[in-house]
């Protein structure tokens, strides 16, 4: 602000001094303005100072831990899934599947038929005729078992078939049950025998069944017929060839 001119006496100007005068005036105004305006309240959600209510907090908590909980627990059995799947972890003899249950019935008598060679005793042996798909045709061979139930050599002859064969997976796929009814043998098969069948192709297909029904027949009688199952089911009629279809073939003369 400029000096207030001085009239002779020494005093400021009238109208410098009235300049002043309101300038003050104004700025008081605003004081007494700014003081007299209320303070906007603090919305309830930006109150840092006031605390989390005790049960949400509780809430909160119980919710992180039951998180955990869960996560643990899915990732626990996703790993020891993966390693019984590999094979890492699974106990000697732990029957889990079918197939387990199969390849442990085959071992039982693989070592009862060791056990009986190794202690010297008279072990019977029965020789069997198992026809096998060779060549895209129908071979013959002789084999010999060791004597045990109708239902157990049966067994033994459809796996030997299998293998005899070069069916896919063939140390896999083993007939898990057999049923007699008079002339007719039941074979119940794992699922996996309608995907080698389909992988083998339509010829060698019907093959390979040519070859299972007349080993039944020459081997077993009075078996005549031969029914398949699929995992102790009756299977559809799609597929290769109609596994749901009773298979019989004429005697050989």
């Amino acid at each position: 602000m400029p000096p207030l001119r001085r009239n002779d006496t020494g005093r400021p100007a009238p109208n410098r001094r009235r300049q002043a005068q309101q300038a003050i005036a104004e700025a008081e105004a605003r004081k007494r303005h700014l003081q007299q305006r209320k303070p906007r309240p603090i919305p309830p959600d930006y109150d840092e100072g006031k605390p989390t209510p005790l049960l949400l907090r509780i809430l909160m908590i119980l919710g992180v831990i039951l998180l955990c909980f869960v996560l643990g627990y899915l990732g626990t059995s996703w790993v020891v899934d993966f390693l019984n799947r590999k094979l890492l972890l699974k106990p000697e003899n732990r029957i889990e599947s079918q197939e387990d249950l199969s390849n442990f019935e085959e071992a039982e008598r693989t070592q009862a038929a060791r056990n009986a060679l190794m202690s010297g005793a008279d072990v019977q042996q029965v020789s069997l005729n198992i026809y096998h798909v060779k060549d895209d045709t129908v071979a013959e061979v002789r084999r010999n078992f060791l004597v045990q139930t109708r239902e157990d050599n049966m067994r033994d002859a459809v796996n030997e078939i299998l293998s005899l064969s070069g069916v896919p997976n063939a140390d896999r796929i083993k007939l898990l049950h057999v049923f007699r009814n008079n002339e007719t043998a039941f074979l119940d098969m794992p699922g996996q025998f309608a995907s080698a069948l389909n992988a083998i192709g339509k010829q060698k297909s019907l093959l390979l069944i040519t070859s299972i029904v007349r080993t039944m027949q020459e081997n077993f009688p009075p078996v005549s017929e031969v029914r398949f199952l699929l995992d102790s089911k009756s299977p559809g009629s799609g597929g290769t060839v109609d596994l749901s279809s009773v298979w019989k073939l004429p005697k050989k003369s």
